[in-house]
């Protein structure tokens, strides 16, 4: 039925255009004696191209039962052709042979007729399978689009999902060290979790959030660092004004502050300093170098999940670049909501 309604334009005015085309070519001959004449070949042209059409557009919706006998679409598509073009054959001949009986009085044998009709049939099929194959294609592509866009956005949700449960593993973390060390902090770093939290919470069916509202969360979540490590951590960020009505993923910037968190020694002597600032398109997060010697358990999930967000909302690249006393992740800015 789809088929149909899409190409009910295409067969009535091919029908038209074919037609007329057969018919100038006998008009410019003298072949019409008068307007009856060239009347009553107009109707017997039109009634077989339209039968015609009627055919194929019923053939076509009984393609599910050929699929039951013939898999390969190679098949099917043979034989359906096969059967139309017979069908139009049928048609034209008895279509000419009624009319030619009985209404016509033509010089031209009946053979002529016929064989213009199954000239017009074989035009009608050719044009009938083209467009079909076009109409095929097309629907193919939406259908991939479609599957495309459904399998980013069960991506996106997994990978959304998967930063709850990453930043509530490494928060928890941290408040078992500062109980397990007495600090009296610790109330206050439970009330900066709920509220950090919350904004998780709230932000996690988004794709994407405003860069400013997910930096400001970041700059609360340092402070819960710093209840830990106090002037052994540091954030600094130094961005340009017009980058903070840019978008990120929600929870980008928390994740790697964590990220750094997690694989660098914090102590006297070994203080952690996480820059955040933009240069040339891409806003840089970057800590210096001072890797664990006893690497921590880790979900694996932090930067990755990060690659692959940006991957989805952008097909840019995530930069991550590690040198001798320095690691930094390059983010392409996100322009666009």
């Amino acid at each position: 039925m789809k088929f149909q309604r899409y190409f009910r334009k295409i067969a009535v005015w091919s029908t038209l255009a074919i037609t007329f085309f057969f018919m100038l070519n006998r008009a410019v001959d003298g072949e019409y004696r008068d307007i009856l004449q060239a009347s009553i070949d107009f109707l017997v042209l039109c009634t077989y191209a339209v039968l015609i059409w009627q055919f194929n557009f019923w053939l076509d919706t009984q393609e599910p039962k050929l699929k039951r006998v013939f898999s390969s679409s190679g098949a099917r598509l043979f034989l359906q052709s096969a059967i139309s073009l017979l069908v139009g054959v049928v048609l034209v001949v008895v279509v000419e042979i009624i009319v030619h009986k009985t209404i016509k009085e033509e010089k031209a044998p009946l053979i002529f007729f016929i064989f213009r009709g199954i000239l017009i049939n074989i035009i009608l099929q050719i044009l009938f399978y083209a467009v079909r194959s076009v109409y095929q294609i097309q629907q193919v592509q939406v259908t991939n689009a479609q599957l495309m866009e459904m399998s980013a956005k069960a991506q996106m949700d997994l990978l959304r999902q998967q930063v709850n449960p990453h930043f509530l593993f490494n928060a928890l973390n941290t408040l078992k060290t500062l109980v397990k060390s007495n600090n009296p902090d610790a109330q206050d770093f439970i009330v900066q979790l709920a509220d950090v939290y919350r904004y998780l919470l709230q932000n996690n069916q988004k794709e994407k959030v405003s860069l400013r509202e997910d930096l400001s969360i970041a700059r609360s979540y340092a402070s819960l660092i710093h209840a830990r490590f106090e002037d052994n951590f540091k954030l600094e960020v130094t961005l340009s004004p017009d980058v903070y009505e840019t978008y990120t993923p929600p929870n980008t910037f928390q994740l790697l502050i964590e990220n750094a968190v997690k694989h660098n020694m914090i102590g006297a002597g070994k203080a952690l300093l996480v820059e955040i600032y933009n240069d040339e398109g891409h806003i840089i997060i970057r800590n210096n170098l001072q890797p664990k010697r006893t690497v921590e358990h880790t979900t694996g999930l932090g930067l990755e999940n990060i690659r692959q967000r940006y991957q989805l909302l952008s097909n840019r690249e995530v930069k991550v670049l590690k040198g001798e006393k320095y690691f930094e992740v390059r983010l392409p800015v996100l322009s666009e909501k």
